[in-house]
């Protein structure tokens, strides 16, 4: 992976840790372009229920994407995904989503294929993104990495509460567990527990860190 001409600053955590609100505010805060990762797997998994691919067959899922195709791109700030020239993402909190997703992120060849998308947006813009091996994996050399957990009850009420139905356990297991970039803190990521903390408090912290890593940006209030 070639050096970034940009600064990243990755987040990887648990399911509904709060590390999508972080790192939106996180971006905001910094002028950067916020990149959800898990956006794109939960938009493969949808475009795949959609034409009935059946997600236990990995060898069906891959020759279904490769036959798709995949665009990823940054457009004034905002980063647009597409497969086979639709944007799943108005769908990717659906409840079939939530239950898929695990199953399609484990499969090697899908996460070469969209870790490759990930890498080119580097190229574009300075990035806040977050997913599961964004600074194991996606951007491992990046000096600005962040890993965001809470406890599962306190992660599953948050899930509730938005009116979504995930099993925040058994997804926590199947990411954990994967053979291919599972879900790892990685050794220098500072360590947030978003249980009972607020969003501005976490992105305070960050962005007192951040400084003293020597990361220069104009943060706004």
């Amino acid at each position: 992976m070639p050096e970034s001409p940009y600064p990243v600053i990755a987040v990887d955590g648990t399911a509904a840790s709060g590390k999508s609100t972080f790192s939106r505010e996180l971006a905001k805060r910094l002028g950067y372009t916020y990149v959800n990762t898990g956006a794109m797997y939960r938009g493969v998994t949808w475009y795949l229920q959609e034409k009935h691919v059946p997600l236990h067959d990995a060898d069906a899922v891959v020759r279904a994407v490769h036959a798709a195709g995949i665009e990823t791109r940054l457009e004034n700030g905002e980063f647009l995904f597409h497969i086979a020239g639709v944007d799943p993402l108005p769908h990717a909190r659906e409840s079939r989503v939530n239950e898929g997703v695990s199953l399609v992120a484990q499969i090697a060849e899908v996460r070469k294929l969209l870790v490759a998308e990930q890498q080119t947006l580097a190229a574009q813009a300075p990035l806040v993104m977050e997913g599961r091996d964004i600074g194991t994996v996606v951007f491992p050399r990046t000096p600005y990495k962040f890993y965001i957990d809470a406890n599962p009850a306190i992660r599953a009420l948050r899930r509730k509460a938005q009116g979504e139905v995930d099993v925040i356990q058994k997804r926590d297991t199947i990411d954990q567990q994967r053979t291919t970039s599972p879900l790892t803190r990685a050794t220098n990521a500072v360590f947030f527990d978003s249980g009972h903390a607020t969003v501005e408090e976490l992105v305070t912290a960050a962005l007192k860190h951040l400084k003293a890593a020597g990361l220069t940006a104009t943060i706004s209030s």
